[in-house]
C-alpha cells in the first residue's frame, strides 16, 4: 500500500523544530551562495594569476567532484557514527571557514600556488560531500515522516534562491576585489552558517544521540550496500540519478557553445534561458508537496525522472530552428520536472532506509551520481568533435533518457513504512 504526505499534516511539530528548519534553510542558501564566489575565484586564479593552461584550469573543477564522489561512501559512514549530526554540520563548516580562508591569506603574502588551489578544491569538495549527506539526516531525526516532502522542497528553495543570488554575487566581487579577496566572503559564508546552526537547542528526542558501539568501516558500508540491495527502488534511483549526471554534465558543457555558435544566441537571449529555469525550479519548490500529494510519492518518481531527461532532447532539436522558443520550453519543463523529483528522491530515502543508516545509503547514492560527473563534462568535448555538437547533446540527453526510464520500468513499488521519524 503507498502511503503518501497527507495535506493536513503537520511539517514539523515542535517550536525548536521549526527553529531547526529555519536554521537549515538560512545554511543552505548563504552556503550554496558563497560556494558559487569560491567556484569562480578557484579557475581565476589559476588561469590568470598562475598561469594555469585548460587541463591544469579544468583540474580545479574535476577535483571537487571526483573526490566527492571517492570519499561519498565513508562520508556516510562518518555521519552515521557520530553523535550529533547537527554538531557535525558546525564543524564542517567551521574547517571550511579555515580552508577557505587560507586561499587570500596565501595570495596576500605572494606564497600562492597551484598545489594549494588543487588542495583547497579537493578538501572543500569532500568536505561539502559530508554536508550535503548530513543534512537530510538532519531532517530525518526530527521531521515527522509526514513533513519531509515539505522540508525537503523548503531546503530546495533555498539552495535554488543560493544558485540564482551567486552567480552575480560572485562575479561582482571577482570584479570589484580580485579573486582572491573574493574568496573572503565565502569563508564568512561558512561562519554564518556555523553560527545559524548553532542557534536552535533541540529536545534529546529532537536530536537524537547515536549508540558508542560502532562496526569497522569495511562492516559500515557494507550494512548500507545491504539497504540498497534490500531496497531495489533505492538502487535503481541511484543509478538513475547518476545517467541524469552523466547526461547533463556533458550538456552543460557543451550548452553554451551550442547557444553562441551553433543557434547563434545572444548573451541576453542565453540569460533569459537561464532565468526561466530558476523561475521553474522556485514554482516547483512550491508546488512539490502539492505533486506529490495528488500523484503519490512513488509515481512522481518514475513519472519526473522522464520527463526531466526527456526535456533534454530540446536542447539539440533547438538547432532546426526556433532557437530561444524552444530552449526556454526546455529549461521551463527541466527545472520544474527535475526539481520535484530530487525533493522526492530525497524523501523516498528517508523513509526508506533505516534511521541508523540513512548516511550511508546517502553517501553510496552519492557517490555513484558524483563520480560520472566529470566524466561527463571531459566526454562532452571529445564526442562534440567526434559526431559534432548537435550529435553529442543528443548522445548525452539519450544516455539521461534511458537511465530515468530503468526506473520508471520498475514493475513493483515500495510499500512505504507508516512509522515517523520522531
Amino acid at each position: 500500500m503507498e502511503d503518501d504526505s497527507p495535506g493536513a499534516a503537520s511539517e514539523v511539530t515542535a517550536p525548536s523544530s521549526r527553529g531547526a528548519v529555519a536554521a537549515l534553510m538560512f545554511s543552505q542558501g548563504v552556503g550554496v551562495a558563497g560556494t558559487q564566489v569560491t567556484a569562480l575565484a578557484l579557475p581565476t586564479l589559476a588561469i590568470l594569476l598562475l598561469d594555469a593552461g585548460p587541463l591544469a584550469a579544468s583540474l580545479v573543477f574535476a577535483l571537487e567532484y571526483g573526490i566527492q564522489g571517492l570519499t561519498g561512501p565513508f562520508a556516510g559512514v562518518l555521519v552515521d557514527r557520530v553523535a550529533s549530526r547537527r554538531r557535525l554540520l558546525i564543524a564542517v563548516d567551521v574547517v571550511q571557514l579555515l580552508l577557505v580562508a587560507t586561499v587570500p591569506l596565501a595570495h596576500a603574502v605572494g606564497a600562492l600556488t597551484l598545489v594549494q588551489l588543487y588542495a583547497v578544491a579537493a578538501v572543500s569538495g569532500a568536505l561539502g560531500g559530508v554536508t550535503a549527506i548530513a543534512v537530510p539526516t538532519v531532517v530525518a531525526d526530527f521531521v515527522p515522516r509526514d513533513g519531509l516532502v515539505a522540508v525537503n522542497a523548503k531546503l530546495a528553495g533555498a539552495r535554488s534562491a543560493g544558485q540564482i543570488a551567486g552567480p552575480g554575487l560572485a562575479a561582482a566581487l571577482v570584479q570589484a576585489v580580485g579573486a582572491a579577496t573574493a574568496m573572503v566572503a565565502d569563508a564568512v559564508s561558512y561562519g554564518l552558517s556555523a553560527l545559524a546552526m548553532s542557534l536552535p537547542r533541540l529536545r534529546q528526542d529532537e536530536e537524537l544521540e547515536r549508540a558508542a558501539a560502532r562496526p569497522g568501516i569495511a562492516d559500515s558500508l557494507r550494512e548500507g550496500i545491504d539497504v540498497l540491495r534490500d531496497q531495489p527502488l533505492l538502487a535503481r534511483l541511484a543509478v538513475a540519478a547518476a545517467a541524469l549526471n552523466l547526461g547533463g554534465a556533458g550538456l552543460g558543457g557543451l550548452f553554451v557553445y551550442f547557444a553562441y555558435q551553433v543557434v547563434d544566441l545572444g548573451p541576453g537571449e542565453l540569460g533569459l534561458t537561464q532565468a526561466v529555469y530558476s523561475i521553474a525550479a522556485v514554482t516547483a519548490v512550491f508546488t512539490a508537496k502539492r505533486v506529490v500529494r495528488r500523484v503519490g510519492l512513488t509515481r512522481v518518481i518514475p513519472l519526473f525522472g522522464p520527463l526531466a531527461a526527456g526535456a533534454l532532447f530540446l536542447i539539440p532539436l533547438a538547432s532546426l530552428g526556433a532557437a530561444l522558443p524552444v530552449l526556454i520550453a526546455y529549461q521551463l519543463v527541466f527545472g520544474f520536472c527535475a526539481t520535484v523529483w530530487s525533493v522526492s528522491w530525497v524523501t523516498l530515502q528517508q523513509r526508506l532506509s533505516p534511521p541508523e543508516q540513512l548516511g550511508r545509503v546517502l553517501g553510496l547514492s552519492r557517490s555513484i551520481g558524483q563520480l560520472v560527473v566529470p566524466v561527463g563534462a571531459l566526454l562532452g568535448g571529445a564526442l562534440a568533435g567526434a559526431v559534432g555538437t548537435t550529435g553529442a547533446l543528443a548522445v548525452f540527453a539519450s544516455i539521461a533518457l534511458a537511465g530515468t526510464l530503468a526506473v520508471a520500468a520498475t514493475r513493483s513499488q515500495p510499500a512505504l513504512p507508516g512509522a515517523g521519524r520522531a
